[in-house]
């Protein structure tokens, strides 16, 4: 699943009328992006969600849909709901297995295969991508433990200069039965509400650690920077 139903504030000052998930990078929209990248890793479908501007984002689909790549479906929020409610209201079209949850402001190149096969090495719950950083301000940091489970979440804190941390990158393979229990049409986030919940019930959170930092494209700066960096895009731009 692709969580793309943000109404993407910090970017509408270079493209108000654009959702974020189709201002453009290198050439494509943000979101046919991710689908590349998705379908480049043996993904066949794709749930994504939409709030903001989201005629703009189901016309998209149908075009999409006459391309070769993964199916896409999407589900509308009439009001937002979070991350993790977001998820949640999908969940129907989700199915019965573990399934990967990415960002769509979070640009990212690292295979999908390593981080599935930690999921299931490591028998947890949910399994999160993240990234050694000295750059913390404003991010969410997991604390770990000797054995790699997460013991705690500090979501937007603030740091010493020197400080080091494990980010979250916004990369996730979740149990379906960690998401069915938030009740329907109620606001949540993972960071702040669920991952927290799953600790506190005593379950296991793993981290897959990529090696490299994530680019998060949902600042002005950020954007960019995406969009001068031809890796990141379908060309130089």
């Amino acid at each position: 699943m692709i969580l793309a139903a943000g109404r993407g504030t910090r970017l509408a000052a270079l493209e108000p009328d654009v959702p974020k998930p189709l201002v453009r990078i290198g050439g494509e929209p943000l979101l046919a992006r991710q689908l590349r990248y998705l379908g480049a890793n043996g993904v066949l479908r794709v749930v994504v969600n939409a709030h903001h501007l989201s005629a703009a984002i189901e016309s998209f689909a149908a075009e999409y849909r006459s391309l070769d790549g993964p199916e896409l479906i999407v589900v509308t929020e009439p009001q937002l709901l979070g991350t993790a409610g977001g998820v949640r209201n999908a969940l129907d079209q989700l199915g019965s297995e573990p399934f990967v949850i990415l960002y769509c402001d979070v640009l990212i190149s690292e295979p999908l295969a390593p981080i599935l096969a930690t999921h299931r090495a490591r028998g947890a719950i949910a399994t999160l991508a993240v990234y050694e950083s000295g750059q913390l301000d404003a991010k969410g940091v997991v604390s770990v433990d000797a054995d790699d489970r997460v013991t705690g979440f500090v979501e937007r804190g603030s740091f010493a200069d020197d400080a080091r941390g494990l980010v979250n990158a916004g990369l996730y393979v979740v149990d379906p039965s960690l998401i069915a229990r938030i009740p329907a049409g109620t606001v949540a986030d993972f960071g702040h509400d669920v991952f927290p919940d799953a600790l506190s019930r005593g379950e296991h959170l793993a981290i897959h650690l990529l090696p490299g930092p994530v680019l998060d494209v949902g600042t002005p700066d950020a954007l960019m920077l995406a969009r001068l960096n031809s890796p990141f895009g379908a060309q130089a731009h």
